[in-house]
């Protein structure tokens, strides 16, 4: 017989495949090695949940539906989700991953997969050593997790091509350095370049240098994240071999505008390096609104931002992308103010090689004092003005990612976590200098904010504040920009302990349960997406979509079994900034290619992770 039609045609060898698989599958028909019965199947494509089971056979999904059988291990689903795990497009995982494999910061929240080497850096390139080395040492450690990586080309493959003398355009020598580098990442499985326009040493790197490094990775199928330029909101600077995080040489009036020129540029460059596909790192609101506003502005500017930036791109045939740090505090963690914020005891070399490090503006005879000098000097009216000119006026001061001058309303960011006095505990230095000053704001906002820090700083010096609102994205505008088609959330951190090692600092509440969160503030909270919605921007949309790995970031026959399993009403992160470490609640079981990595709050021990290498 003559089969005319090519779907039966397809449909019939699709069937003899899937029979040779299983016949040649240690796992008989009907025996699996993990099955999850009658759960909420989410499955990762936006359509509708429905009731089923989920077979697993080694590393991949074998059946989804109504599965008859048997299985090593049974999870029992019932009132619960089950769903592809989490796919975290920005994060910082390759500084640490040799160090931390069990990943169980990403893998307690349900996070199965990472893309690293973001923002201009990345772990390799190193001087003697070559990306394709680092990726084979990666290779050969068993981790948790499924790993990617891009490569940084501002900060890491710059430094390396450039050396000692950065602060300045590549010479067309240096250009074809950068693309050699780029190259042999790209051929050892790169999944493209990362770059970082602000602040620091990044903002010399010309136009040439980043389309023709975007060129390379296009011809071999990548993509670009960008970390778009003025992004932290940086103060400008006329000499531009100044040098130090928090400045930035351009026009003053990139203050206000840089932002939004930022993500033109971005597109823009995207552009001219053939159409290479690009994923705009932790996107932010193209206007710039520091006072405080109703919540309804900030929406108004996120449309604005999506209609002027990214919506011409994608009518044009560009492929355009973005990630969301989808909390109000992103990823950050507590830090000491007097040590942390002020810089003491680190007095920077202006000519140092860096590899993407923040060097601090702050001046160097602030930085030279001793812990105990700065809080003795403080306790004078004299010192106290000194040091509010610096932060005022002087644009070469930062509290972490706020700048005083183009943000006055950086007080309302930063809450005290800890002090002796257990009354300022909780609250913002916002509150505390409104407190003081009810009638008049600008006083509270120039005098008795300053006044405040300083008195808390002279009574506890040990105090310790977090930035619980990260402005460089505008919080309000989550809703808008999560629910486009281009967008998805990320963490921006990197891996992470459990526990904590000797008392050492650890991240903010988002490291440990970013995309818990994430999914309760936009589909429980505010509603403004369906969880099948929610599910689908946090796995086959950065999975599929951005990565091109088409057995990922879904569940049905043939993909592999990164399954996360969950409680959709208790669902939300559990720690705060004192102890930011505390498993989620929700998260019941989370498996990766497989293997249950993650069970009753804790994780199993499993190393079933992959190094995933880039192929066209």
């Amino acid at each position: 017989m003559i089969l005319r039609s090519r779907g039966v045609r397809i449909f019939l060898l699709s069937s003899l495949l899937c029979f040779f698989a299983l016949a040649c599958s240690s796992t008989p028909p009907g025996h699996y090695d993990v099955i999850i019965k009658n759960a909420k199947i989410v499955d990762g494509t936006g359509k509708p949940g429905f009731t089923g089971d989920v077979a697993i056979a080694g590393e991949k999904i074998v059946a989804v539906g109504k599965v008859k059988g048997d299985a090593a291990i049974v999870i029992d689903g019932t009132g619960l989700v089950a769903c592809p795990g989490f796919v975290d497009t920005h994060t910082h995982a390759d500084g640490n991953i040799l160090r931390y494999p069990l990943a169980e910061n990403f893998i307690m929240q349900g996070t199965t997969m990472v893309l690293a080497g973001n923002c201009g850096g990345s772990a390799a390139p190193r001087k003697n050593l070559t990306f394709g080395d680092w990726m084979a040492e990666v290779e050969k450690t068993p981790i948790s997790i499924n790993f990617t990586m891009l490569v940084g080309l501002t900060s890491t493959i710059r430094d390396l091509s450039i050396g000692e003398d950065f602060k300045r355009a590549a010479t067309k020598e240096e250009v074809e350095k950068e693309k050699a580098y780029v190259e042999e990442a790209m051929k050892n499985g790169a999944f493209g370049i990362s770059t970082g326009l602000s602040p620091g040493l990044r903002e010399y790197t010309s136009d040439e240098e980043l389309v023709e490094s975007g060129k390379v990775a296009q011809k071999y199928g990548g993509i670009w994240s960008a970390h778009t330029r003025w992004q932290e909101d940086d103060w400008f600077k006329e000499d531009p071999k100044e040098f130090g995080y928090g400045l930035d040489y351009a026009p003053p009036g990139e203050v206000f505008t840089g932002r939004y020129h930022g993500l033109l540029e971005a597109v823009d460059l995207s552009r001219r390096a053939n159409n290479i596909p690009q994923l705009i790192a932790h996107f932010n609101n193209g206007y710039l609104l520091p006072q405080p506003h109703p919540e309804y502005l900030d929406e108004a500017a996120a449309r604005a931002t999506l209609d002027e930036v990214i919506e011409p791109a994608l009518k044009a045939g560009q492929k355009v992308y973005y990630n969301i740090i989808a909390a109000d505090s992103s990823g950050t963690g507590r830090q000491t103010p007097v040590i942390d914020t002020f810089q003491l005891g680190t007095p920077a070399d202006p000519n140092r090689r860096t590899g993407g490090l923040k060097i601090h503006a702050t001046p160097d005879w602030l930085k030279k004092m001793t812990k105990k000098e700065f809080v003795e000097k403080l306790k004078t009216a004299e010192f106290r003005e000194k040091m509010k000119r610096v932060i005022l006026y002087s644009g070469r001061f930062k509290f972490k990612y706020v700048h005083p001058l183009p943000d006055p309303y950086w007080m309302d960011c930063f809450q005290i976590q800890t002090h002796k006095n257990p009354a300022y505990a909780g609250k913002t230095i916002g509150e505390l200098a409104r407190k003081r000053s009810p009638d008049n704001i600008k006083k509270a906002i120039y005098d008795e904010s300053m006044n405040v820090l300083f008195d808390l700083l002279v009574e506890d010096p040990d105090a310790t504040w977090a930035d619980i609102l990260d402005k460089r994205e505008d919080v309000g505008s989550h809703r808008v920009f999560l629910k486009h088609r281009a967008g998805m959330p990320c963490s921006d951190v990197s891996c992470a302990p459990a526990k904590s090692e000797g008392g050492a600092s650890l991240p903010g509440p988002g490291a440990y349960g970013l995309m818990p969160h994430y999914i309760y503030t936009q589909v429980k909270k505010s509603g403004s997406m369906s969880l099948e919605e929610a599910v689908m921007k946090a796995t086959k949309v950065p999975a599929q979509e951005v990565l091109g790995l088409k057995d990922r970031g879904v569940l049905s026959a043939g993909a592999y079994a990164d399954i996360v399993v969950f409680n959709f009403d208790k669902l939300d992160w559990a720690g705060d900034f004192i102890k930011p470490n505390v498993p989620p609640e929700g998260i019941e079981w989370v498996l990766v290619n497989g293997r249950v990595a993650y069970k009753d709050k804790a994780h199993t021990g499993e190393k079933s992770g992959k190094l995933i290498r880039h192929s066209l």
